[in-house]
């Protein structure tokens, strides 16, 4: 005889079925659905797409090398670090400067220590990469793609349509705006291309930059100097003295620009800054340096018994220079503001560095 359970025992039954599946599905990561209808679905568990993973990629190479000299940090400077096989730890020291300056003597360069447009080149080739790193052509560019070289002189602090022009043909970021690694590059590309290394763009630099020459509309005869036997005493437009000197004629040239005016980026008689006026004053003795202190600070060989003539520095990377005139004093153009003169030296010089040899 069949016997039935009773009718309350038999609705618990079919309550606790699928309570007992439900617990038995939960260990296998598989999802239960539960519809309107209150019945239990298993839904299958959740797959990614293909292609779709969450690996993060790795980083890519830039398109546009920056400029790096002598107090750079960052990714970049362990990217040549690890080519050039020095200590990978992202600072532009001195083993990374010294190191940049071999490999450009060895690859025909000037050795001026500064990574620009054409050093990187000579790395990527000597790396030999499997995926081309060479900067890409902006697709749509939005400046002009052609300058003379009559075209308009650029310098630091310039914002000119044709500063993109410029950064494009030096291999730096494009912004418009002719800032600090802009002027970097200018001067690199000058020093590399055998002219003054000034960090301003007229005539000559557009040209080695590969602009056309065109015939001014007005061209003015160059005047033709003469040559003293010393260096003059008012300088309204120096004349070149001959390419050896001594101190103290470094000095006494020096002294005469006592009075100019202190101008950010100034290089020229009518506005100094400090390492402009450092390296004016040296140049018209066929003694080129680069244009900015820090740099100067790297490229010249460092002294600890200073002389008369020697360069003078602030900080490490240096951010003030100044000429020393021997017992605790000092030419220099200090700040906006103030004007080129000689005034005893304060505080602690960071480092000197030997010019004349």
């Amino acid at each position: 005889m069949s016997t039935h359970a009773p009718l309350h025992m038999r609705r618990r039954e079919r309550t606790v079925r699928p309570q007992l599946a439900l617990r038995s599905g939960l260990g296998a990561g598989v999802a239960l659905a539960i519809p309107a209808t209150g019945a239990l679905v298993a839904a299958a568990p959740a797959m990614a797409a293909p292609g779709t993973g969450t690996t993060t990629p790795s980083a890519t190479t830039p398109t546009v090398k920056p400029v790096l000299f002598f107090g750079s940090r960052g990714e970049a400077v362990k990217a040549i670090q690890a080519q050039l096989q020095v200590n990978a730890d992202g600072i532009f020291g001195p083993a990374t400067l010294s190191a940049v300056k071999s490999f450009q003597r060895s690859n025909g360069l000037y050795a001026d220590g500064i990574v620009g447009k054409l050093t990187w080149a000579k790395l990527a080739a000597a790396t030999a990469p499997t995926s081309p790193t060479t900067p890409t052509t902006p697709t749509t560019p939005t400046t002009p793609t052609t300058c003379s070289a009559n075209t308009t002189t650029l310098r630091f602090g310039s914002t000119h349509a044709l500063v993109k022009v410029l950064q494009s043909k030096l291999g730096v970021e494009v912004d418009g705006i002719f800032g600090r690694a802009t002027r970097a590059g200018v001067v690199s590309f000058q020093a590399q291309n055998g002219l003054y290394a000034d960090g301003i763009v007229g005539k000559l630099t557009w040209s080695k930059l590969g602009c056309s020459t065109t015939t001014p509309t007005t061209p003015t005869p160059p005047t033709v100097p003469t040559t003293p036997a010393t260096p003059p005493t008012v300088p309204t437009t120096p004349t070149t003295p001959a390419p050896s000197a001594t101190a103290a004629q470094i000095i006494a040239y020096a002294k005469t620009f006592q009075g100019v005016p202190y101008v950010w980026g100034g290089s020229t008689p009518s506005g100094f800054d400090c390492s402009g006026f450092v390296s004016y004053v040296f140049k018209q003795y066929g003694i080129t340096m680069p244009r900015v202190s820090a740099q100067q600070q790297a490229y010249f060989p460092s002294t600890t018994n200073p002389q008369p003539g020697d360069l003078l520095f602030y900080g490490y990377p240096a951010y003030h220079v100044a000429i020393y005139l021997g017992d605790g004093m000092m030419i220099d153009a200090p700040h906006p503001g103030s004007t080129v003169g000689v005034r005893a030296i304060y505080g602690k010089p960071s480092s000197y560095a030997r010019v004349l040899r």
